[in-house]
C-alpha cells in the first residue's frame, strides 16, 4: 500500500511555495531535496539563517534515513526484513523502540478498518511489484493467490509491551510499511526541524504532507489536491491548514493495466489484488500514520462507508473522490469542509 506518486507533489509545492507580500524579509524561504524510501522528500522551511536551515535540514534527512533503515522492505538487513525473516519460527525479536510504535499502531489501524490495512501484505505487493514489470502483465492465478493469501493476516503479529518484542506466527510473512512509514518519517522530519527552533516547515515525502506553522505573514498553507479528469482536464481542489498532515491514495497515476482493466498499485489483502474502482482518497490528520494508512485503506472501501469510520477518528478529516461513468463524485467529513478554498 502506498501514498499517490511524487507527481502529485510536484503541483502541490507549485502552489504552497508562492512568497507572502508581507513576508518579513529577515525570513528566507529555503528548500531542499534528498531521495529517501523510494521517493523524493521536498523540504521547504522559514529561517533567517543560511547555516541554521542547512543543519536542520541535514537532520531532517538524517532522520528519515535513519528510519528508511528500519522500516524499509528493500533493504535486506534493516530490522523489519530480520524480523520477517523469523516469521513461523516462534521465536520472539527484540525490536527498535520506533519498530515497535509502527507495529502497534499498524495493528489498531488494522483493527479500525476491518483488515483492508495490513502490513503483512508483503507477499502480495511483491508479487504485484513482479506483475507490474512485466511486458505484457497478467493476473495471478487462484493457487498462486491462495498461497498469498495463507501469509497475510494482521492477527499473525504479536507484541510484547515489557520486552519491546515481536513475533511473527506464521511462515513466510513478509511484512511492508509502504502504506504508512513514509507518513511517521515525514512528521519525525518536522519534528528534528522543530528542534531548531524553526516552525514553519513543508515536508513533502512523496505525496506525504507534513505541515508545520504557515510560513510568515499567512495563516496557512495551500495545498491542491487532483481530483480527476473532468471534459478531459485534470481538475482541482485545495485545502487551507498548517500543523497537520495530508496524505492521498488512489490509482491516478499507479496501476496496472491488464486485459484493458485498471488495477490499483494498493492491494486488498483479501483478494490480493488491486481495486478497480478508481476510488481516490485525500486524509488530513494530526498523526502522520493515520494520514498515510487510512488514505490507503479508503481507496479499498465504499466511499460512504469510509466517510463514517473517519468521522470516528480523532482529528483527522477525509476527501474521497470516485469516477463513475466518466464523472466524478465527491464524498467528505464534516470537518472536512471548513477545510476547502
Amino acid at each position: 500500500m502506498k501514498s499517490i506518486s511524487f507527481q502529485i507533489s510536484i503541483f502541490i509545492l507549485l502552489v504552497i511555495g508562492t512568497q507572502s507580500a508581507v513576508l518579513a524579509q529577515a525570513t528566507e524561504r529555503h528548500t531542499f531535496q534528498s531521495r529517501h524510501m523510494g521517493t523524493q522528500i521536498n523540504l521547504i522551511l522559514y529561517a533567517d539563517d543560511d547555516s541554521l536551515a542547512n543543519r536542520a535540514a541535514n537532520a531532517a534527512f538524517e532522520r528519515i534515513e535513519e528510519l528508511n533503515q528500519i522500516m524499509s522492505d528493500y533493504i535486506p538487513a534493516s530490522e523489519l526484513n530480520r524480523l520477517s525473516r523469523k516469521s513461523g519460527s516462534g521465536e520472539w525479536m527484540k525490536i527498535s523502540e520506533e519498530l515497535f510504535r509502527v507495529l502497534e499502531k499498524s495493528l489498531w489501524i488494522s483493527e479500525k478498518t476491518d483488515g483492508l490495512f495490513d502490513v503483512t501484505i508483503g507477499p502480495m505487493t511483491h508479487e504485484w511489484r513482479y506483475i507490474r514489470r512485466l511486458p505484457e502483465p497478467a493476473l495471478p492465478d487462484d493457487v498462486t493467490l491462495d498461497s498469498l493469501k495463507a501469509s497475510v493476516n494482521y492477527r499473525y503479529i504479536e507484541l510484547d509491551v515489557d520486552s519491546q518484542s515481536a513475533r511473527l506466527t506464521t511462515p513466510n510473512m513478509q511484512l511492508d510499511f509502504g502504506g504508512i512509514a513514509k507518513g511517521y518519517a515525514a512528521q519525525e522530519a518536522l519534528k528534528t526541524v522543530q528542534l531548531f527552533g524553526i516552525s514553519s516547515v513543508l515536508v513533502d515525502a512523496g505525496g506525504d504532507i507534513t505541515l508545520g506553522n504557515p510560513p510568515p505573514g499567512r495563516d496557512s498553507w495551500d495545498v491542491a489536491i487532483p481530483k480527476g479528469r473532468v471534459d478531459g482536464e485534470m481538475a482541482y481542489t485545495t485545502v487551507q491548514f498548517s500543523g497537520k498532515i495530508l496524505t492521498t491514495s488512489g490509482d491516478m497515476y499507479q496501476f496496472a493495466l491488464i486485459d484493458g482493466q485498471r488495477y490499483s498499485h494498493i492491494v486488498n489483502p483479501r483478494t490480493g489484488l488491486g481495486s478497480t474502482d478508481q476510488i481516490q482518497a485525500t486524509v488530513i490528520s494530526s498523526t502522520g500514520m493515520y494520514a498515510d494508512a487510512f488514505a490507503s485503506a479508503l481507496t479499498l472501501m465504499e466511499p460512504e462507508k469510509g466517510i463514517r469510520l473517519i468521522e470516528k477518528i480523532e482529528e483527522t478529516e477525509a476527501l474521497i473522490f470516485q469516477v463513475i461513468d466518466g464523472e466524478v463524485h465527491q464524498w467528505m467529513t464534516t470537518g472536512m469542509e471548513v477545510l476547502l478554498k
